[in-house]
């Protein structure tokens, strides 16, 4: 009888994966440009995911309250402020693949392509009904449009 995965063997057994090849990744950048380089890396993304949170965290905050107060759904710049967040935090946390993940969430030109996946995900599980409060859909909160 073949035995199932359970959602937490599948997150271990990717968080596993994906530390064995930072650790990977790590070794050969290492080999490239030395301990010191790799070391100074990690920590001055460290310093700019830390400035960007506090900087750009505000800025997306003020814009989705100035959307709300005017009406407007602020969808749009909730999925902006989110790819910033976490692009934030990936560039804080130590390692090189979490470091470009981190940039190009933060980078407005590749940041849109994270939006976009983001969005059509969203789109698909508030029309099933699982999304927002309860599961009755987004509403006109998430509405977001396609740019």
């Amino acid at each position: 009888m073949k035995r199932r995965w359970g959602p937490l063997q599948k997150v271990l057994a990717g968080a596993a994966a994906y530390l064995l090849l930072e650790v990977f990744a790590m070794s050969w950048l290492g080999s490239w440009i030395g301990i010191g380089g790799v070391f100074l890396l990690l920590a001055s993304t460290a310093v700019v995911g830390g400035v960007l949170i506090r900087t750009r965290g505000r800025r997306v905050w003020d814009e989705i309250r100035l959307k709300m107060h005017g009406g407007e759904p602020p969808g749009h710049a909730l999925l902006n402020g989110l790819c910033i967040f976490v692009g934030s935090l990936l560039l804080i946390f130590p390692g090189v693949l979490g470091d470009l993940v981190g940039l190009t969430l933060v980078l407005p030109l590749t940041r849109r392509f994270y939006r976009m996946r983001l969005y059509r995900w969203m789109e698909k599980l508030f029309r099933r009904g699982g999304g927002g409060f309860g599961g009755s859909g987004g509403g006109q909160f998430f509405m977001i449009g396609r740019r």
